[in-house]
């Protein structure tokens, strides 16, 4: 089966989890160390930076499908020719802090110089930013739809935790993916056909969320890559596959259980 194929269908069954290894990171070693835990762990994909060489790299050290993201159209055009599977034109949240916003007309730009030169196997995925108001947001991914994306990938951003002597997890958790949860609600609800990326503050007690309010798949970043070692990684992705695999059904008990509810960032 194409990889083309295993992403697709991985989405029909809304069982898609996608691990992120970050957009600006060029570190290859944690690369591989991510690439490494997503493919023992079983997840669906991999998604790593717009670098060359890193591509091919990674390319030969494991086989699961790889999005390649990027903000720039040329560098995505050009991962096609190095292995990419899937194209993102995204993840957008780690250029917030250097002051860099984006608007729906850059976006529509950018995402038709990519289509203009997409090869027929590789899929392409779009992030629409949590920046944006709810409407512009769903105007944004249907006009995206329309141009032919396959994927549309949801954002979120964290406000300022309000003043609250509430620390436990689950509530932190939930906080944290609050606004790419909403956005992926809302966006699902208006545009049914879409398939939808959630990302964001995913963990596992935020994932069966995700899923119940209309996700295809997940996207996670932070709470694989801010483990320390490949075992725990490896770990980690095989909890997060099983949950999406079996339907997100847990007990009760399994949410008391400390390797669900651990702390993390």
């Amino acid at each position: 089966m194409l990889n083309k194929e295993k992403i697709l269908n991985a989405l029909n069954n809304k069982s898609l989890v996608k691990i992120i290894s970050g957009i600006q990171n060029y570190d290859k070693q944690k690369i591989l160390t991510v690439a490494m835990a997503a493919e023992l762990g079983g997840a669906t994909a991999l998604d790593i930076c717009d670098e060359p060489k890193m591509i091919q790299d990674i390319r030969a050290a494991v086989s699961l499908p790889i999005f390649i993201s990027s903000i720039e159209p040329e560098k995505l055009i050009y991962a096609q020719k190095l292995g990419a599977d899937a194209l993102e034109l995204g993840n957008f949240e780690s250029f917030y802090k250097q002051g860099k916003l984006f608007t729906p007309n850059e976006i529509l730009e950018l995402t038709k110089k990519v289509i203009a030169q997409l090869e027929k196997n590789v899929l392409l995925s779009v992030t629409v930013p949590a920046t944006l108001e709810l409407a512009n947001q769903i105007k944004l991914a249907n006009e995206l739809v329309n141009l032919g994306v396959d994927i549309i990938q949801t954002e979120g951003f964290v406000s300022d935790t309000p003043a609250s002597d509430r620390t436990d997890s689950t509530f932190v958790d939930i906080l944290k993916a609050a606004s790419t949860l909403a956005n992926t609600f809302e966006i699902k609800r208006a545009i049914p056909k879409a398939n939808i990326i959630t990302a964001s503050g995913i963990t596992l007690t935020t994932l069966p969320l995700a899923k119940a309010l209309g996700a295809s798949g997940i996207g996670i970043g932070t709470f694989i890559n801010s483990l320390t070692s490949q075992v725990e990684m490896t770990e980690r992705v095989k909890e997060l596959v099983d949950y999406m695999d079996n339907g997100c059904k847990f007990a009760t008990k399994d949410i008391l259980k400390e390797k669900v509810l651990s702390p993390h960032i």
